[in-house]
């Protein structure tokens, strides 16, 4: 016995049973590879455009009983409440044995459903579950797989009723959810529409019609099934048959006719078996309707045309989908060069571990190369130079306004000879004088010392944070051990650049003399500075002679005349008063610049009444009252000054140098050091140090899971391509 004959043997014992005949060996790699695909993709791409057939009807327009029909299963029934409250993707396979399993995002919910009477019961409480139990549309998708003798090798997708107005009991935003589903489904060239509409109702004012229109203007893939044909009025039928012989609303597959079963057929339990005989009868008995061909009425042989659809819907959409596929694994890579994350191919094989070493190396060589750029100064636009040296500059100002004022001098020169008074006669010239002045002079230089170091620690700092952000900002594991290693290398060299501040300081505090040539030189001219020019030579002899004739003057006199255009280093009063004809060309100091005066303008004959030298500069040294400036005061106030310009020129010349070697030198080639031991990192701590920041590794994440999806179904479709059965 053939096949066809077998399966009209068994129709006459089962009418359930007529629904196998769809089912061809040949066909069912086809929709089990479609299946797989659509499973795997539907959870990372809802745009692939894959072969299905969508059911589309509005509330009680007879879906449900058309579904439950072909798929010999019970479906949820709330009475008022909606049935389809997501998309319910139905998988149905012939097998010898029964099967159910239901499923969502690939996530199994119920398996081994023991018979169809159960199956709508958990698909109700999966809906109310994701729903939370109100009367709301959710774009989630349920799947549903049955296995079963009688059923057909058919795949349909149920999306929710059509409703025009939300009621009371529904969400407000049920309606346009509705239509979102119906857009994204329906916009797919490969998908075949299959409109439920009401037999009693005119298929002018059809919401399944008018959606089917609206994504299949021309029905090139639409098949219109005609529900309810037992309620059509007595006088209605012609214009029924108007619509199903396509002279109303034309579609290219046309329309077919089924009874399905009743409320009352439901509320008497009656089975799906005997509910396939009445139709059947009805047909038969109908004297309207018995002359539509056989292969255009029943759910029999409405299963036997889907399938014959979708399958040739399959086989014509294999390779366009397939190309659609690389090109989707094109695009990835593109946004994977974008997204400056890795090759594909060697995050995913076996070479993995290697490129990842390599990555990392050629990475910190990188940062190296560019460390070594702006430690040497190679670079045009050096960014930490430029700043270098405008600290200098502004260090060099800061130490030289960080002198003694004029008026706070003399008077800490009184204190300190007061101070300092020992057995020695009054008019002595003390060291320990000059010493103890000068160390409030290195008190006021110590904050702009400071200043100087917390600045370039502050410049530097920014300067090398940029170099390691420029280079592993995509690595936020990696940026931040580069980080780590920075902070340990900047807070030892710190404390480092700090005892080297203490150190100096204290040295300069410990030997406050300078006791060689450039110090006597400076000294000489501060001298010569302050010695009075020709016009006041008969004036200062006048004073220098007015003195009282005690053995100390009178050496001094003979002196004077023996050492006049000599170095003079006598600490006598006398000296600094004499004029030297043959002054030397002594570079005058930028430090104590400050302190000297233009010409003199006066003399006085008096030294206990006015000041020895007048001055209209505010920063002559000789701008004080004849009880303020002495001879021992002018002297002090002459070796203070060069004293303190020694020790600016000390700090000026080696302080900066040394700041820049432990902040800049030592912490570029340490960190050069530091980083590339990173080059030996074990391989276990490797992926953690290399990882993407948090939102690039959930891209990549994503990305790579499409990929792996899309390179999984060109392998499904190639596969089928090589079975010469299909």
């Amino acid at each position: 016995m053939s096949v066809r004959n077998r399966a009209t043997v068994v129709t006459k014992d089962n009418p359930l049973l007529a629904l196998s005949e769809s089912y061809d060996e040949e066909i069912e790699p086809l929709l089990r590879t479609i299946d797989q695909i659509r499973s795997k993709i539907s959870d990372v791409d809802t745009t692939i455009d894959l072969p299905s057939i969508v059911v589309l009807g509005e509330q009680s327009s007879g879906k449900s009983s058309v579904l439950e029909a072909l798929s010999g299963i019970n479906l949820p029934r709330g009475g008022q409440h909606m049935t389809t409250k997501c998309p319910l993707e139905i998988r149905m396979r012939k097998a010898n044995n029964w099967h159910a399993s239901l499923e969502s995002k690939n996530k199994l919910i119920k398996d081994n459903i023991s018979n169809h009477h159960d199956i709508g019961h958990y698909i109700q409480s999966e809906q109310d579950r994701i729903t939370q139990g109100r009367d709301q549309i959710s774009k989630q998708v349920l799947s549903l797989n049955v296995q079963a003798p009688w059923l057909p090798n058919l795949t349909l997708i149920d999306l929710p009723g059509i409703i025009q107005i939300a009621s009371t009991n529904q969400d407000k935003s049920s309606v346009q959810i509705i239509e979102e589903l119906i857009a994204e489904y329906l916009n797919k060239p490969s998908t075949i529409i299959l409109a439920i509409i009401q037999s009693n109702n005119d298929i002018e004012t059809s919401a399944a019609v008018k959606f089917a229109k609206m994504y299949d203007a021309e029905g090139e893939r639409t098949i219109g099934i005609l529900t309810k044909v037992d309620l059509v009025d007595r006088g209605a039928e012609d214009r029924l048959l108007d619509v199903f012989n396509n002279k109303r609303i034309p579609l290219k597959h046309g329309y077919h006719m089924v009874k399905c079963r009743t409320q009352e057929d439901i509320d008497n339990n009656i089975e799906l078996s005997e509910a396939l005989r009445k139709e059947e009868q009805f047909f038969v008995k109908s004297s309207k309707f018995q002359s539509i061909p056989s292969e255009r009425r029943g759910c029999p042989a409405l299963a036997r045309l889907l399938t014959k659809e979708l399958v040739h819907n399959i086989k014509h959409s294999i390779p366009r989908l397939t190309e659609c596929l690389r090109l989707k694994i094109q695009d990835i890579e593109q946004q994977f060069h974008n997204h400056g994350i890795d090759d594909y191919n060697l995050l995913t094989t076996e070479l993995r571990t290697k490129h990842i070493t390599e990555l990392l190396f050629t990475s910190m060589q990188k940062f190296r190369t560019e460390l070594h750029k702006v430690e040497e100064g190679a670079q045009i636009n050096n960014p930490l130079y430029h700043l270098i040296h405008e600290m200098n500059d502004d260090f060099y100002n800061k130490m030289h306004q960080a002198k003694i004022e004029e008026t706070n001098l003399i008077s800490l020169i009184k204190e300190a000879m007061y101070a300092c008074q020992g057995p020695e006669p009054s008019d002595y010239i003390l060291f320990r004088v000059t010493k103890t002045v000068c160390l409030n002079y290195i008190k006021n230089i110590r904050q702009p010392m400071e200043k100087y170091l917390g600045t370039m620690i502050e410049k530097t700092n920014h300067v090398i944070s940029n170099i390691i952000e420029k280079f592993f900002y995509l690595r936020p594991n990696l940026l931040q051990r580069m980080y780590n290693l920075h902070d340990e290398l900047e807070k030892k060299l710190k404390i480092d650049c700090y005892t080297e501040l203490e150190l100096l300081l204290e040295m300069e505090e410990a030997f406050v003399y300078a006791d060689n040539h450039i110090y006597r030189g400076t000294l000489q001219q501060m001298k010569q500075d302050i010695r009075i020019k020709d016009p006041l030579t008969t004036n200062a002899r006048t004073v220098y002679s007015a003195l009282p004739s005690t053995t100390v003057t009178t050496s001094a006199s003979s002196l004077k005349r023996q050492n006049d255009g000599t170095n003079d280093e006598s600490p006598s009063a006398a000296k600094i008063l004499r004029t030297n004809a043959n002054q030397s060309s002594v570079p005058r100091s930028s430090f104590v610049s400050t302190y000297t005066r233009p010409h003199t303008n006066s003399v006085s004959s008096s030294i206990g009444t006015t000041n020895l030298i007048t001055s209209s500069s505010n920063n002559s040294i000789f701008q004080t009252s004849s009880s303020d400036l002495t001879e021992e005061i002018l002297e002090y106030k002459i070796r203070i000054l060069a004293t303190c310009d020694i020790i600016c020129k000390r700090i000026i010349l080696s302080y900066p140098q040394r700041c820049e070697w432990l902040i800049v030198r030592k912490q570029f080639q340490q960190l050069d050091l530091k980083s590339s031991i990173l080059n030996n990192i074990s391989l276990e701590n490797l992926d953690v140090l290399m990882a993407g920041d948090p939102e690039t590794e959930k891209k990549r994440g994503e990305l790579i899971q499409k990929r792996n999806v899309y390179e999984e179904a060109i392998k499904y479709l190639q596969k089928i391509g090589q079975n010469p059965r299909t």
